[in-house]
């Protein structure tokens, strides 16, 4: 099968990459598991990012080139499902990490929603449609970063009192 006009180069740098992605997101959300507390809305940000995690190893798996549909499909867990998950997460107000996270929270989740409907549209404001689903897909990556360090200051503080 021919290379995809979509498929860069670098392409195989990038499926590991993306596969990377998902084993360490997908770590992250199991190791931080207790520390992102009790609700319904706590663990619904759970699943719906170990949802991500699974498009980022779909997507990896599938590239364009070889199925574009389940590519796609994996692209769609990332950007609805993460994003999704963002949101979510601004509602779990016990939880003490995300509860921290919330303002944070709305604006990354609103932002990559903003770039999944922008890139399923073909809106490319001026950055090509390429840099839109960045825009769609970024946000969790930062997302998860914040969570993480919180989740590391909350249990040095621990260990300092």
């Amino acid at each position: 099968m021919g290379q995809h006009p979509v498929c860069s180069p670098w392409h195989d740098a990038m499926n590991g990459a993306m596969g990377a992605t998902a084993a360490l997101l997908a770590l992250g959300v199991l190791l931080t598991w207790p520390a992102l507390g009790r609700g319904a809305a706590a663990t619904a940000a759970r699943l719906l990012t170990l949802a991500a995690a699974a498009g980022y190893a779909l997507a990896a798996a599938a590239p364009a080139d070889v199925d574009e549909n389940r590519h796609f499909l994996g692209a769609l867990l990332i950007f609805v499902l993460g994003n999704l998950g963002m949101l979510v997460a601004a509602l779990a107000g016990r939880s003490p990490v995300l509860g921290g996270l919330r303002a944070a929270s709305l604006v990354l989740g609103s932002t990559g929603v903003a770039g999944v409907v922008l890139f399923l549209a073909r809106v490319d404001a001026g950055i090509g449609v390429g840099g839109m689903e960045r825009v769609a897909v970024f946000p969790l990556l930062v997302w998860t970063v914040l969570v993480g360090a919180r989740v590391f200051r909350a249990g040095r503080d621990r260990r300092l009192s």
